[in-house]
């Protein structure tokens, strides 16, 4: 080393580290002469410059000197030093990092051999600066510090402490992964216990903050199931609930206890290798007030448990429990799924059954009232001839809804297959729309059907697929279609048969056309010629046309009509197969369904005056969209000698009331437009029909139903089907209370008349004396004029009293005027 010129007194340790802190008065004080520098007067200038350039940097940075790289730093660098402050003042590099020298030694060699700077990132030292060996990270370099020959003197060292940032970034990419976790849910589908084997494999990755983990949960059902290791990591052997000890601490934890910092957990629990404390944690899904069990977290030996480490802790726990939480709404999702398709597959099996089911009875009905219709028309009396006629319609309608049902399951179980055979597709959607020629004619309607007879071909096709769609199709535009028409449409685009049915109808609201062909789903509010229906047969027609390799469509406006359009391939068929390509059989077997439900819409008009009994007892307005049920209740009502009028919705229903005056009100709930409970509504607030007592019907049974009947005012609410002699005897009863409270209500009124006539004639009486008193004081003529008004009071009592004191007035005059004479 180069010594200092002898004349050259200047720099001395109260020079050389001069200015204010802890770091620098050590420095000024520490014996320099005892150590391998020796006095600061004699240093180098190399060494003062290098020790000028690191005392003010705020920057943590280490000068080492010499051959023993004796250490100088400054004021930043001292708080890294830990316990090792103040020792490491003018300590050899070797014998104050000696713990880390191993990995730290051969780098400072390298500069001090002159092989270059080093640079060191994020490097992994244990090191022993605060009474335990800690586990730290850092970001440092060692560059020479050359003398006046050009040789290396000394070392550089300019550090920087990573372990705040490294250990960081480690705990905070496992709560990631745990929230990762949580958010996704876990793989294994298995529920909490599976939850805490993927929480634990993910804590797991993490041994350097958890070399240890456990979870522990209470058994199904309550806590005397009790506590069970389901999930761990870091433990060699052994394993459990460990020792009495640490039993009664999991335990009291999990039973809903604070958390509790265990020691001594090697000898606690077996396998627990070097980790000697641990931290339990309640485990609380969703919050829960009592846990549901209890996490053991072993802590790094290497790592003292400050507010950061619990802090990991308790939101490692947190974590945890949120994925608990979630195994928790995925298990029980899971059975809702699984119960719900068990519901579905349950509902598929009830629909196939109660349709194979319904064609027994429904062909032992069906085939005796055809032979007795057929064979005995002509001698049954009309009544009983149109109730035959009425109850083969009602059963062909029920068969259809069978059918109906029967193609839903079907559907739902992926079991919808066509059956295609040669087919004049033409020939048999022409005669599909003749069956609802006259259907179209009663309801007012005009149809108009575009069937090229070449139109398709002879075409491989489900015959009763085909029918199906189209007869829904129809239907639904008939129903749906107040005045105008139908139009049917069938044409050959390339390789697609395109059938479209338009219609003038009420049309269809732009956002509830997403959700027509949704099953059970019905368009609220629409003006139809019925409200009967159960939502089907569009979803059905979209069934059968995706099972044929198809598409359907609608287009419609509010008010302007509907088109539906129905895309099917065309495969072309070489020849017949000896079965009927027109489809006339299937026609045959399919229409009479469809007819008969259509022909129940037509409207109520002629039904008012047949029949009606010659004197009345009583008049009831009856309001059934129902063709069959409102000839059917006509004729029960009018076989008891009452009136009936007669409306098919509620709006012809207030009206017929206003002019009617009727004495009872028999309503349907489900009407076209408005319904039944709105028709309620309207009577209860009339002033004049509010009186009127209403009964009403509804193929809804339940308490429920009758509850919102009764709750509106209704008198009565009678579900169908019903007996007649029930349905005779509820609506008699109400017209007798009725007759009987309008009975009292005159009374009431009589009573009240006498008494207002009562009090009227005392008026006139109180008056009429006062102008008898007052004639003596006024002319005769005014006073008599004044009896006069009084005489032409409207109430006839008035009036006779009036009159009498008139009388008896004039004669009192007559007799004052004789006496004057006389006199």
């Amino acid at each position: 080393m180069t010594a200092l010129n002898s004349g050259d007194t200047a720099w001395k340790a109260e020079t050389l580290f001069a200015g204010p802190g802890d770091t620098l008065a050590r420095l000024r004080a520490f014996d320099w002469a005892s150590s391998p520098l020796g006095p600061v007067e004699r240093w180098p200038a190399e060494l003062r410059a290098a020790v000028r350039t690191v005392l003010p940097s705020r920057v943590p940075m280490l000068l080492w000197w010499g051959p023993q790289l004796t250490q100088i730093f400054n004021e930043a660098f001292t708080p890294l030093l830990g316990e090792k402050y103040p020792d490491a003042i003018g300590q050899p590099a070797a014998e104050c990092w000696a713990e880390v020298w191993p990995e730290v030694g051969p780098l400072a060699e390298q500069v001090l051999r002159g092989d270059g700077a080093t640079y060191s990132e994020n490097l992994r030292l244990f090191m022993r600066r605060h009474g335990y060996l800690e586990e730290t990270y850092w970001t440092f370099s060692y560059s020479p510090i050359h003398d006046e020959r050009g040789e290396v003197a000394g070392v550089f060292v300019a550090t920087t402490d990573m372990t705040p940032r490294v250990v960081g970034d480690r705990r905070l990419d496992t709560l990631r992964r745990l929230g990762s976790l949580s958010l996704a849910g876990p793989t294994t589908g298995g529920g909490a216990a599976a939850a805490c084997t993927e929480a634990i494999r993910v804590l797991g990755d993490n041994r350097a903050d958890l070399p240890l983990v456990a979870a522990y949960l209470w058994g199904e059902g309550d806590e005397s199931d009790g506590l069970r290791l389901v999930a761990s990591a870091g433990i060699t052997e052994g394993g459990g609930l460990g020792g009495d000890g640490l039993r009664s601490v999991l335990r009291r934890v999990a039973r809903g206890g604070a958390a509790e910092h265990v020691t001594d957990l090697a000898n606690r629990l077996p396998g627990s290798a070097e980790v000697d404390e641990a931290l339990v944690l309640p485990l609380r899904p969703g919050g829960q007030e009592r846990p549901a069990g209890a996490l053991l977290l072993g802590l790094s030996p290497y790592r003292e448990l400050d507010g950061s480490y619990r802090g990991f802790a308790e939101l490692v726990t947190d974590r945890v429990s949120t994925v608990l939480a979630d195994a928790g709404v995925l298990a029980s999702e899971g059975r809702r799924v699984a119960a719900l398709a068990e519901l579905d597959a349950a509902k598929t099996r009830f629909f196939q059954n109660v349709s194979h089911e319904f064609r027994t009875p429904l062909t032992l009905l069906l085939s005796p009232l055809r032979e007795l219709l057929d064979e005995h028309a002509g001698v049954l009396p009309a009544a009983q001839r149109e109730s035959m006629e009425a109850a083969y319609r009602a059963a062909q309608r029920l068969r259809r809804l069978v059918d109906t049902l029967l193609d839903v399951a079907r559907a739902e179980s992926a079991q919808l297959r066509p059956r295609p055979s040669p087919t004049d597709v033409a020939a048999l959607t022409a005669d599909c729309a003749a069956m609802f020629h006259s259907v179209a004619e009663e309801a007012g309607l005009e149809l108009r059907v575009h069937v090229p007879a070449t139109a398709g071909g002879l075409a491989l096709l489900d015959q009763d697929m085909w029918a199906r769609i189209v007869f829904n199709l129809l239907s639904n535009a008939v129903k749906f279609t107040p005045a105008g028409s139908v139009t049917l449409t069938l044409r050959v685009e390339g390789d697609r048969i395109v059938l479209s049915v338009a219609d003038t109808g009420t049309g269809i609201a732009r956002e509830q056309q997403e959700r027509i062909f949704d099953r059970f789903h019905q368009v609220p509010e629409v003006r139809s010629r019925s409200r009967e229906g159960s939502g089907i047969g569009l979803s059905l027609v979209a069934d059968l046309v995706g099972a044929l390799g198809g598409e359907v469509g609608v287009d419609s406006e509010p008010g302007r009509g509907s088109t539906f359009t129905v895309t099917v391939p065309l495969v072309p068929a070489h020849g017949p197969d000896g079965g009927d390509p027109s489809g006339r059989a299937t026609v045959e077997d399919v229409a009479p369904g469809f007819v008969s439900e259509s022909r129940q819409w037509e409207p109520a008009a002629g039904e008012d005056g047949a029949g009606s009994p010659a004197r009345p007892d009583r008049t009831i307005l009856l309001v059934e969209d129902n063709a069959d049920m409102r000839r059917y209740l006509v004729r029960l009502l009018r076989e008891q000698h009452w009136a009936v009028e007669v409306a098919a919705d509620a709006e012809t229903a207030l009206a017929r009331a206003e002019t009617a005056s009727p004495d009872l009100v028999l309503s349907d709930v489900m009407l076209p437009g408005d319904d039944g409970i709105a028709l309620l509504k309207d009577i209860r607030s009339h002033p004049r029909l509010a009186r009127v007592p209403v009964v009403l019907l509804t193929a809804r049974a339940g308490p429920e139903s009758a509850a919102e009947g009764l709750r509106h005012g209704a008198d009565d609410y009678v579900v169908k089907p019903f007996e007649p002699g029930e349905l005779v005897g509820r609506v008699r009863v109400h017209l007798e209370l009725s007759a009987f409270r309008e009975e009292l209500l005159a009374a009431k009124e009589s009573e009240a008349d006498n008494l207002r006539t009562a009090l009227d004639t005392r008026t006139v009486i109180s008056q009429a004396i006062g102008l008898v008193m007052a004639s003596r004081a006024c002319p005769a003529e005014e006073a008599f004029r004044h009896l006069r008004e009084l005489s032409q009071e409207r109430n006839v009592k008035v009036r006779q009293v009036a009159q009498e004191i008139i009388d008896d007035f004039l004669d009192e005059l007559a007799s004052a005027d004789l006496e004057r004479r006389e006199r």
